[in-house]
C-alpha cells in the first residue's frame, strides 16, 4: 500500500505506544489525585505542555489548553474567547469546517458573519480581508495552511494588520496543517489563539491543543472538576498527551528534511499532470506558495470519488479533500477555489509526509494515468 492521505491523518510513531503502555496500563493514575504516583502523572502533563509550547516558539506567560481534537480547539477559540456578546466575526472562505460551521452557528445566535475571499490557490486575499474589518469586529480566524490545497497564509503579518485596524478583536489561526511543517515562532506575534492536533503529526487521535497568548482568558467550555485551568474539566488523557509530546519531540527534528522531500515530490506530480493531462486537469495548488505535503488538483470529467476508488484498487490511498467534509455534499470548497462545472466534482488531494520514495511517487503517477485511461471512457459529456 502507498499511503498519500497524510492531511487526513498520519501513522502514529511507534515510540508513542510506550506512552500508552506506561500511562494507560502501568502508571494509570488520575493526575488530580493527591497521592504521590498521581503527582508524577500531573508532572507528565505539565512537561508535555512545555514541550508543545516550546515547539510553537511561544512567549513567556503563554498557555496551552489540552483538548480532544483540533476541531474542539477551534470551537473553544471561537465560542469562548469573544470579548463582546455581539459584533462581527470574519473567517476565510476555506476555513476548516470546525471554524466555518462554528462561525455559522454563532451567526444564528446573533453575531454578524463576514467571509473573506480566497484566491484560486486557496490563500486568503489579504486586502479584501482587511476591507471587511470595522469597529464591530470581535474575532478574525485565518488558517495557517489551507487543509484543501496547502496554500500558505502569512498569519503573523495578517494578525499584525488586523490588530492595527482593530486592536480589541481576537485573532485565531487554525495551525493543524502547519504545525511541525512550517517554521513558527508565536512569540512577538499578534496571534491570540493557535490550534494544533496530535494525529496530524504522528501522534494519537483524540488529542488536540489550543495555544493561548499571554492575557487571553477564555470562558469555561466544560464545567466539572476544574481541570485544564477550569476551562475544560474532565480527567486529562495522560497517555495521549504524553504521546503527543513524544511525537512533537521527534517530529521537530525531521521538519526541514521532510519539507525538502515533500517539495521535490510535489514538483514531480505537478510536472506529470501538466505533461500528461493538459486542459483535462486544473491544478489548484501553487507549489511556490504552499507548504507541507498537500497537493490538490481536479479533473474536468472524472469524479474525484471515482478516481479515489480506482486508485485504491491499485493499492494507492489518496483523498478528495478534507476528511471532515468529504462525506457531505457541499459547494463551499469548490466555489471558493473557483472550480466550476465538472472540475467542482473532480477534486483529488494528495498529501505527502516526506517519507515517500521517488518510486512511490512514480507509482502514483503511473496508476493515475492508467486509471484515467479507463475512466475517460465513461467521462461525463
Amino acid at each position: 500500500m502507498i499511503y498519500l492521505d497524510n492531511a487526513a491523518t498520519t501513522a502514529m510513531y511507534p515510540e508513542c505506544l510506550d506512552d500508552f503502555r506506561k500511562y494507560g496500563v502501568d502508571e494509570f493514575f488520575n493526575p488530580s489525585a493527591y497521592y504521590a504516583p498521581a503527582g508524577v502523572n500531573a508532572h507528565v502533563v505539565a512537561a508535555a505542555r512545555k514541550t508543545i509550547l516550546s515547539a510553537l516558539g511561544a512567549p513567556d506567560g503563554a498557555n496551552l489548553l489540552f483538548t480532544a481534537s483540533g476541531s474542539e480547539s477551534d470551537n473553544i477559540a471561537l465560542r469562548c474567547c469573544l470579548k463582546r456578546k455581539k459584533g462581527t466575526l470574519i473567517v476565510s472562505a476555506l476555513e476548516h469546517a470546525a471554524v466555518y460551521n462554528t462561525a455559522k452557528a454563532l451567526e444564528a445566535e446573533g453575531y454578524a458573519l463576514k467571509v473573506a475571499e480566497c484566491d484560486k490557490s486557496g490563500a486568503v486575499i489579504e486586502d479584501r480581508l482587511y476591507d471587511l474589518i470595522d469597529e464591530d469586529t470581535v474575532l478574525v480566524s485565518v488558517m495557517h495552511v489551507c487543509n484543501e490545497t496547502g496554500a500558505l497564509n502569512d498569519v503573523k503579518r495578517i494578525a499584525a494588520e488586523v490588530k492595527r485596524r482593530c486592536p480589541r478583536c481576537v485573532f485565531h489561526s487554525d495551525g493543524v496543517q502547519a504545525f511541525l511543517k512550517v517554521p513558527m515562532t508565536l512569540a512577538g506575534s499578534a496571534i491570540d489563539l493557535y490550534t494544533v492536533s496530535a494525529h496530524k503529526v504522528h501522534g494519537p487521535k483524540g488529542v488536540g491543543a489550543l495555544y493561548l497568548a499571554p492575557g487571553v482568558n477564555p470562558s469555561t467550555f466544560v464545567y466539572g472538576g476544574g481541570q485544564e485551568f477550569n476551562l475544560r474539566s474532565g480527567t486529562e488523557n495522560v497517555p495521549g498527551i504524553a504521546a503527543f509530546a513524544t511525537a512533537v519531540e521527534k517530529g521537530k527534528g525531521l521538519r526541514a528534511q521532510k519539507a525538502e522531500v515533500c517539495a521535490a515530490h510535489k514538483r514531480a506530480i505537478d510536472a506529470f499532470l501538466r505533461a500528461n493531462f493538459g486542459e483535462k486537469v486544473r491544478i489548484t495548488t501553487d507549489i511556490e506558495r504552499s507548504a507541507g505535503g498537500i497537493f490538490h488538483f481536479a479533473f474536468a470529467d472524472v469524479r474525484g470519488e471515482v478516481m479515489v476508488h480506482s486508485l485504491e484498487k491499485k493499492g494507492i490511498l489518496v483523498g478528495t479533500g478534507s476528511a471532515c467534509s468529504s462525506k457531505k455534499a457541499q459547494k463551499r470548497i469548490p466555489d471558493a477555489l473557483g472550480l466550476k462545472g465538472g472540475y467542482a466534482e473532480g477534486a483529488i488531494r494528495v498529501s505527502l509526509d516526506g517519507t515517500e520514495s521517488e518510486e512511490d511517487i512514480a507509482a502514483f503517477c503511473d496508476a493515475l494515468a492508467d486509471c484515467r485511461k479507463v475512466l475517460e471512457k465513461y467521462a461525463r459529456i
